[in-house]
């Protein structure tokens, strides 16, 4: 297994504003071994940990993120939408959030988002170059993507790399998609998965990880079908793991 039983989505976006420094800090401190976060791009070719294609839902700003430059948005405040208690917290770039949370000693799965006014080819490379400057432990790191292009990209320049393909429902060409790919996991909604396909992805040997469960009995069923992972907003609401 590459991850953990529990996951912090977003970093725990149900109890510190979501892709923030602090909700990595508070993923550590609740005694989190893993995270899951999403990687972004601004106009100027910036990678942030931001998941929307906008500024609107979470910033103070309006926008969309690829009319944007790393100066326009440094001091957005994306902490107070949640609480007053986080008015400090400030967009992190993607190079910002590794160094933070690699410094943590926390395991990584990075989404990288893709958006149809958004470059494959300029995305994959931003993250590539951020973590080849500052991750280091690529054994507690797992890059995914709903996007097939950004995952062979991935798979031919970095090969090593361990990718996780994500899918609403798994398609029936899974496999051959997987094997292609070289993935290491497959990473699904938890609400459209069955027994059965459980039961196939881990017998061809890949991990397997749903998000996004904020249920105890639903994740008990999850890994009582041998789901490796899951992914939540809140661990206390599935806590403890198996």
């Amino acid at each position: 297994m590459i991850a953990s039983p529990i996951i912090g989505h977003r970093g725990c976006a149900r109890r510190a504003p979501e892709n923030s420094l602090a909700a990595m800090t508070f993923s550590r401190d609740i005694g989190l071994d893993w995270v899951e976060i999403d990687a972004n791009l601004l106009g100027d070719g910036t990678a942030v940990m931001f998941h929307d294609s906008t500024l609107n839902r979470l910033t103070p700003a309006k926008g969309k993120l690829t009319k944007q430059t790393w100066a326009t948005v440094k001091d957005l405040d994306v902490g107070s939408h949640f609480s007053a208690d986080f008015q400090a917290e400030r967009l992190p770039s993607l190079e910002q959030a590794l160094i933070h949370i690699r410094d943590l000693g926390l395991g990584l799965n990075l989404e990288i988002k893709h958006y149809p006014d958004v470059s494959i080819e300029h995305i994959t490379d931003a993250c590539i170059a951020a973590l080849d400057q500052h991750w280091r432990d690529f054994d507690r790191l797992l890059l995914s993507s709903f996007n097939g292009e950004i995952l062979a990209r991935l798979h031919q320049a970095r090969p090593n790399w361990l990718l996780g393909h994500l899918w609403e429902r798994l398609p029936d060409n899974w496999l051959e998609v997987a094997r292609i790919l070289d993935l290491a996991s497959v990473n699904l909604d938890h609400k459209t998965l069955t027994q059965a396909q459980a039961e196939a992805i881990k017998t061809a040997g890949y991990d397997l990880y749903c998000y996004t469960v904020n249920d105890r009995a639903a994740a008990v069923r999850l890994w009582d079908w041998g789901v490796d992972g899951v992914f939540t907003d809140d661990p206390a609401l599935i806590s403890p793991a198996p």
